[in-house]
C-alpha cells in the first residue's frame, strides 16, 4: 500500500477512534460467542425424549345398550315412541299389523277343537270296542261263539286303539302349532329390553320390517366407554389393564379426557389384513357434547415405561 494511502487511513482512524473501538469490540465478542457461546448453548439443551405411547383410533359407545330387531317380518302398524324418548324395560316400541298372525292363531285353535273332539270320539269307540272284545272272549271260552267272531272283535279293538293314538298325536301337533302361532303373535310387538334413551329409530308406519334388521337402538346414557379394535398383535403386548390413556376427539378438537384401560379382549380377530385386539377404555369424566359412534384418538401410556 502506498504511503499516501496509509497516511490518509491513519488520519481517518484518529478522527473516528471511538467508532473504531466499537467495531473491534463487536468483532471480538462475535468471535468469542461463535467459538464458545454456541457450544455452551448446545450443552444446555435438554435431551428429546421419544414418545413411546401406543396410538390408536376408537369409537364412543354406551356401556349398556341394545340393538333391537323384529323377530318376524311384516308391515309396521304402530310406532309408539320417538327418537330421544326415555323408555323402560318391557315398554312397547313397535307393533306390526297383526291380522294375519291373529288369523293363524284362530285357525289353529279351531283345528285343536276338531282334534280334541276326534280324540274324545276315538276314546269312546275304544271303550266300546274293548267291552265287545271282552264279551266275545267270554263267549268264545264258553263255546258260544265262533273263533272268527272272537278274532273280529279283537281286530276292532286293536284298530280303535290305534285310532285313539293317532287322534292324540294329531291333538298334540295342533297344540304345538298353537304355541308357535301365539309365539309369533307375541313377537309382532317389539318391547324395550333395557331402561334408556331411544338413540335410533328407523321405521315408519306402513313400511315393511324385515326380520333380523336393526330397527331400534337404546342407550343407557349414564355410563360411556371407548372401544378400539385398532391395536395389532405388534402393539397389544405393550398395553395392560389400568394403563393411563389420553382421549381426544375428531369432532371436538378442544376436548381432552383422561382415562384408563378397562379391558383387553383376549381373542384377536383378522381385520384390515392384521390380527387386531379390542381394547376398552373407561374415561375419568364425560362431556355432554360426545355422542354414540363418535371417533376418538387414544394415546396409551404403557405402565412399564
Amino acid at each position: 500500500m502506498k504511503p499516501e494511502m496509509l497516511g490518509t487511513m491513519g488520519a481517518w482512524l484518529k478522527r473516528h477512534w471511538l467508532l473504531t473501538v466499537l467495531i473491534v469490540g463487536i468483532l471480538c465478542a462475535g468471535g468469542w460467542w461463535f467459538t464458545n457461546g454456541r457450544q455452551g448453548e448446545k450443552k444446555d439443551l435438554a435431551p428429546v425424549k421419544a414418545d413411546n405411547r401406543v396410538l390408536a383410533e376408537g369409537i364412543v359407545f354406551p356401556v349398556h345398550y341394545a340393538q333391537m330387531v323384529m323377530p318376524v317380518e311384516g308391515t309396521i302398524g304402530e310406532v309408539l315412541v320417538q327418537e330421544g324418548d326415555i323408555v323402560k324395560a318391557g315398554q312397547p316400541i313397535i307393533r306390526l299389523v297383526r291380522q294375519d298372525y291373529q288369523a293363524r292363531v284362530g285357525s289353529t285353535r279351531a283345528d285343536i277343537s276338531r282334534a280334541a273332539a276326534a280324540m274324545e270320539q276315538a276314546r269312546i269307540n275304544l271303550a266300546d270296542a274293548e267291552r265287545e272284545f271282552e264279551r266275545q272272549k267270554r263267549l268264545e271260552a264258553a263255546g258260544a261263539v265262533s273263533r272268527q267272531q272272537y278274532d273280529q272283535a279283537k281286530t276292532t279293538a286293536d284298530r280303535t286303539r290305534a285310532a285313539l293314538a293317532q287322534a292324540q298325536a294329531e291333538l298334540e301337533t295342533q297344540e304345538a302349532r298353537l304355541a308357535e302361532s301365539e309365539g309369533l303373535l307375541d313377537k309382532t310387538e317389539l318391547t324395550a329390553v333395557i331402561n334408556g334413551t331411544v338413540a335410533f329409530l328407523d321405521v315408519k308406519v306402513g313400511e315393511h320390517a324385515a326380520a333380523g334388521t336393526v330397527l331400534v337402538r337404546i342407550a343407557d346414557e349414564s355410563a360411556w366407554e371407548i372401544r378400539s379394535d385398532d391395536l395389532t398383535e405388534l402393539t397389544i403386548a405393550k398395553v395392560k389393564k389400568g394403563d393411563q390413556v389420553s382421549l381426544t376427539f375428531d369432532g371436538i378438537p378442544d376436548l381432552e379426557i383422561a382415562g384408563k384401560v378397562k379391558a383387553i379382549r383376549a381373542y384377536g380377530e383378522k381385520k384390515r389384513g392384521d390380527i387386531t385386539y379390542t381394547v376398552t377404555v373407561a374415561p375419568e369424566r364425560w362431556d355432554d357434547r360426545l355422542r354414540w359412534n363418535m371417533t376418538a384418538q387414544l394415546a396409551i401410556t404403557p405402565s412399564d415405561l
